[in-house]
């Protein structure tokens, strides 16, 4: 246990550091990209999966529609001279241009004899990686750059504080399995030290911060209520991961983060958080009076 820790501790710092460092002082249109590649390296890892699974795909095709409905909500957020109406439509275009693109890329296949489960999987990769991330871009944009950075570092310092106060107190207290037949290691034990942990992290942030998060009002059920929702969806996130690769058969989506696997391994408890953190930021906090 204590060397896997020791890689685990050592990645998660070094990776952390230059994250926090990247995303606080790169600017706008620096994070765009590292959002882009971010994405070919989890679509990758997702399109792997699938034929250990034995299931058909086409990654190159998945993999650049999702970076074309990234670059979409990019600009569907970034370009003002649009009206309104044609901001709205460009999302709902691209969503129909690729699920156009998959079925089309079908038609020149005669000797597939499983074309359903093709097109099935590869749009699954293009849902389950860039529809997920396109709501860090949301996150960032929606209420000011400076906002979403604060926004975004919140969401992610809650729920990683919670992996790792499900990792360290599954592995010392965990008796009771929580889902075994997707993930083993996990204990209620361990989803209860998560969730301690989330808590704490969300209401020292409360505290800290004077009940803000950049220009927006945190007051304390709302830290309390984040505190608890979001270690929650990010257990399904790592828990749906863990579905794919238990049909794959292989412990990490990819191996060369030492001691954590691949980006899919790093971003599974995020993947569904994000899309819950704008939809409650949107429906719930508002800008700080003043501010």
């Amino acid at each position: 246990m204590i060397p896997a820790l020791v890689q685990r501790t050592t990645s998660g710092l070094l990776l952390g550091g230059a994250a926090i460092g990247i995303f606080f002082w790169a600017p706008v249109s620096g994070l765009f990209l590292v959002l882009l590649l971010v994405a070919t390296l989890a679509s990758r890892e997702f399109y792997a999966l699938l034929p250990a699974a034995n299931i058909p795909r086409y990654p190159v095709v998945g993999t650049l529609c999702g970076l074309l409905y990234l670059s979409g909500v990019w600009l569907q957020l970034n370009l003002t001279t649009l009206t309104g109406a044609q901001r709205a439509a460009i999302e709902p275009a691209l969503l129909f241009l690729i699920v156009a693109v998959i079925l089309i890329r079908q038609f020149p296949q005669t000797e597939n004899t499983r074309p359903l489960e093709t097109m099935a999987g590869t749009l699954m990769g293009v849902l389950y990686v860039p529809l997920m991330l396109g709501f860090f871009p949301r996150l960032l944009l929606t209420w000011g750059a400076d906002t979403g950075r604060w926004l975004i570092f919140f969401g992610v310092l809650v729920v990683k504080v919670s992996d790792i106060g499900a990792y360290f107190v599954g592995s010392t207290l965990g008796r009771h399995k929580l889902c075994p037949h997707i993930s083993p290691k996990k204990t209620w034990e361990g989803f209860a030290g998560g969730i301690i942990a989330s808590l704490v992290a969300s209401l020292a942030w409360w505290q800290l911060a004077h009940g803000r998060i950049g220009a927006l009002e945190l007051t304390l059920p709302h830290a309390v209520a984040l505190g608890l929702l979001l270690p929650v969806m990010g257990l399904f996130g790592d828990l749906a991961e863990s579905v794919f690769k238990r049909a794959a058969n292989v412990k990490d989506s990819a191996n060369y983060i030492q001691g954590m696997g691949g980006v899919l391994d790093v971003l599974d408890s995020l993947l569904l958080t994000a899309p819950l953190l704008f939809i409650y930021v949107l429906l719930f906090l508002h800008l700080k009076p003043g501010v």
